[in-house]
């Protein structure tokens, strides 16, 4: 039975997901395929490519206002009516990201890896992976139309791929790759549980932050930034609810409110995760069991019949 490991997009967050790797991991749940988005996409890359969860608390927390570049030349920009698309280069978090993952191509991670990124040209969801991730199929009635869910990719730096799976709309400049322009994964997919099952696995463990988020929000203040970062949220739990019915295994750690640039809270958020996990091992133990005990009943009446 391979597990798989779907972590969802949360800025800081997400740093949530460090902390359920340890605890699977302390309890020898094998993670044998995982994939993200924004900064799950940030925890999975690392992850697929050797980095262990007590070097990611170490590098992850590293990162500062220092490594958001501020776009200063953005009013004479748009003065010049040259429009970037973001308040953010996010040229400085791509080099962090180059030097975490060593210059590693996708292609070349043994682990099997599944980053998502939308396409703003198309509005197409794409799944940059280390091995081919086939897409279902949606067809139109009498084959009207017929095309693959997503497009799939499997040969890019792996850290251009986690930047583009974290370009939050008009917070990071989108990136241009052959005749994509790249922005946040979470538009499309937040909890990529459909590609995580195309890589290959069997049962899939879900780890969303944004819902628990919402639930513990007090009244909504009525200002453009709230009422903004709500209709945000509100599409990113959507899509987390969306991929919880397709997930075997549920979780979404009560991280509280944490702003989606807040670094220096990334090992107190994973601690919480931590501890979410851990007190839930258990039940998650059984869960997988129920599905191995439900594979041998269907692999023993396969082979009688």
């Amino acid at each position: 039975m391979k597990i798989g490991l779907a972590l969802a997009g949360g800025g800081a967050s997400g740093g949530a997901h460090i902390g359920v790797i340890r605890a699977l991991e302390e309890a020898h749940i094998s993670i044998d395929m995982i994939g993200g988005t924004s900064s799950g996409a940030m925890v999975a890359g690392l992850y697929a490519s050797g980095t262990s969860t007590t070097e990611m608390l170490t590098l992850l927390p590293s990162l500062t206002r220092r490594h958001i570049d501020i776009d200063f030349a953005l009013l004479p920009r748009l003065l010049r009516r040259q429009y970037p698309g973001g308040l953010l280069r996010g040229n400085r978090l791509y080099q962090f990201i180059e030097t975490a993952v060593e210059k590693k191509q996708i292609q070349d991670i043994a682990c099997p890896l599944a980053i998502i990124a939308t396409n703003l040209q198309t509005g197409r969801e794409v799944v940059f992976s280390s091995k081919e991730c086939k897409a279902p199929v949606v067809t139109g009635i009498a084959d009207e139309f017929h095309f693959p869910l997503w497009d799939n990719i499997v040969e890019i730096p792996l850290a251009k791929a986690i930047r583009a799976s974290i370009g939050i709309p008009f917070v990071f400049q989108p990136i241009e790759i052959g005749d994509m322009i790249l922005a946040d994964g979470g538009l499309v997919d937040n909890c990529p549980v459909r590609p995580v099952r195309a890589l290959g696995a069997d049962v899939i463990i879900a780890v969303d932050t944004i819902t628990p988020f919402l639930r513990l929000r007090g009244k909504l203040m009525l200002k453009v930034r709230n009422l903004a970062q709500q209709v945000v949220n509100i599409g990113l739990a959507r899509h987390a609810a969306l991929s919880a019915l397709d997930a075997d295994i549920f979780l979404a750690p009560p991280v509280g409110p944490i702003g989606a640039l807040d670094f220096p809270r990334l090992t107190s958020v994973a601690e919480l995760g931590y501890e979410y996990t851990k007190k839930r091992i258990p039940s998650i133990l059984h869960a997988l069991s129920a599905y191995s005990s439900s594979d041998s009943v269907q692999l023993m009446s396969s082979h009688q019949d």
